[in-house]
């Protein structure tokens, strides 16, 4: 409801291709041979970007956006939040009508491509579902954390009984404003997988962190579920950070610079002696 779901759909980045990626990856150039420190030569190289394993879409050019023809050539629905006069007593009542319309219009599409799945092995598809900014002050009324809990609830119903997966953007900081102190931890219950953005926009002490001079935020995984297996996934590291570069959004694993400050600092106070002086003496001659 914040933005008009049309407005979203044409500002999505075009997707680059497979073999572009492939190629860039071949053109890499090699590392030197290091002269005096051999032996970090056998070591495998660091690669602090986050790539997934195979490429499936993940590479996008910001710079660009995707052509009408490519839209046109998908199923897309867009829900703006108008269409209220929708009845779903099966959902429930619901305080605010928004809830129940949007749940309407996502259980008809999902059961609609379920429909085709089953009738025609070829069409089989996963509907992807993208929520954007649910639970903004738009959103807001008496009933608010009643409504928006059970829609979670009947959403994720939803999700598990169809060939489905859904993307959902909450502005939880906003959470901690309301009588319900506990609906920030009940609504991240809700979820499979959780994470959260943390822009350096606006906080003074990490814009003058020397650490965080080359990224734009901080990538904080929440929550892992072990979904469809026995033993939830465990990343290598939880230390990432984004950086918006001209042309991609880049998600890398957080290096510490060298502590350096410290030293040249204390190198610049020390006074100048002798050789054969003693480093704690008051005269530069004392033997």
């Amino acid at each position: 409801m914040d933005e008009d779901a049309t407005q979203l759909i044409n500002k999505l980045p075009t997707p680059l291709e497979e073999i572009k990626t492939a190629e860039n990856n071949s053109t890499m150039p090699e590392p030197e041979t290091m002269r005096i420190a051999f032996r970090y030569n056998q070591l495998t190289p660091v690669d602090s970007e986050q790539k997934p394993a195979t490429s499936l879409g993940h590479y996008f050019d910001l710079t660009k956006t995707m052509s009408p023809d490519m839209l046109l050539a998908h199923d897309v629905t867009c829900w703006n939040g108008g269409e209220l006069e929708t009845n779903a007593p099966e959902f429930g009542s619901f305080n605010n009508p928004n809830y129940a319309s949007l749940l309407s219009c996502i259980r008809s599409k999902a059961g609609e491509q379920q429909f085709n799945a089953a009738s025609d092995e070829s069409s089989k598809n996963v509907l992807r579902i993208c929520l954007n900014s649910m639970g903004s002050p738009l959103w807001y009324d008496k009933n608010f954390s009643e409504d928006f809990l059970r829609f979670m609830v009947l959403l994720k119903a939803i999700v598990r009984n169809t060939l489905s997966v859904c993307l959902i953007t909450v502005p939880l900081h906003l959470f901690n404003h309301l009588d319900d102190v506990y609906l920030f931890k009940k609504v991240r219950n809700m979820f499979d997988f959780s994470f959260d953005l943390e822009a350096f926009a606006g906080q003074m002490e990490e814009q003058a962190n020397p650490a965080f001079k080359e990224y734009h935020g901080l990538l904080n995984i929440t929550k892992i579920t072990p979904f469809n297996s026995l033993a939830s996934y465990h990343p290598k590291t939880l230390d990432l950070a984004f950086k918006l570069k001209r042309s991609k959004f880049v998600i890398e694993k957080l290096h510490l610079p060298p502590d350096i400050a410290d030293d040249d600092g204390a190198s610049k106070s020390q006074v100048p002696t002798m050789s054969c002086a003693s480093v704690g003496g008051k005269s530069k001659l004392d033997f």
